[in-house]
């Protein structure tokens, strides 16, 4: 876009300098014929009408004098009269004329065309305007595509370190627990036969106290023997008991 209307301008530019300098040319021309007419005017020379052709302008300057007997035969010496040049004159005052009519018809296209590029240059622009306008919504677009991501980025990003410190909270536990499950596991199976040996010891004792009778006082002590409750032992639990 900043091409297109400096180029643009340039165009411009150029089109007022050259119609400028027509102008300015047309004013002079003008003035030169004007000025020529002007003397025949003044002096009661008639010219006759004033063609505007190219052709009928260079015509009179290259037509030579009339021969009244012959073309190999020169008139008689005189002194020229004032009009003798009208001939010649009248075709310079056309081919002026025509160069006048030229200057403007070259103004005239010229701003056709600067009017038909200005045109063009405003359709040009406007497309690229609309370009412009879609390729910066998209930019936004993007550019609010890449705050959330980042956003969403950085939220990852705290969830890992939360996960990475309770991660380390575990294993720091279970450091710490590793030497009593390493104690269970190693103990397991002595505490398994220990507490076998327990209940196989309690299960013989209690089957011995079931059998118990008052008529033996002499196997437990007399100031326990009469408060003893046999409601008791099968509600006790052994496996608690640590070795």
């Amino acid at each position: 876009m900043v091409a297109m209307a400096k180029e643009r301008k340039a165009e411009n530019d150029e089109f007022k300098n050259g119609k400028t300098d027509d102008q300015k040319a047309i004013e002079l021309l003008t003035k030169a014929r004007d000025f020529l007419a002007s003397y025949f005017e003044k002096n009661s020379f008639e010219l006759g009408p004033i063609q505007g052709g190219i052709q009928a302008g260079v015509e009179m300057l290259q037509q030579g004098p009339e021969f009244e007997i012959s073309e190999d035969q020169a008139p008689e010496a005189e002194f020229s009269k004032g009009d003798h040049r009208k001939h010649e004159t009248k075709g310079v005052i056309s081919i002026l004329t025509m160069v006048i009519e030229d200057l403007g018809d070259e103004i005239r296209n010229a701003m056709e065309a600067e009017e038909a590029a200005q045109v063009g240059y405003e359709k040009q622009m406007a497309s690229a305007k609309k370009v412009e306008e879609e390729l910066t919504e998209k930019k936004v677009n993007l550019e609010d595509m890449i705050a959330k991501r980042t956003e969403e980025k950085e939220d990852i990003e705290t969830d890992k370190k939360n996960n990475q410190e309770d991660l380390n909270s575990e294993q720091k536990y279970k450091a710490d627990i590793a030497p009593d499950c390493d104690w269970i596991i190693n103990a397991f199976d002595e505490r398994v036969s220990k507490r076998e040996a327990e209940m196989s010891g309690l299960k013989t004792a209690k089957e011995y106290l079931s059998g118990f009778k008052p008529s033996e006082p002499a196997l437990l002590d007399k100031e326990h023997a009469t408060s003893f409750d046999d409601g008791v032992l099968p509600g006790l639990k052994f496996l608690g008991v640590r070795a």
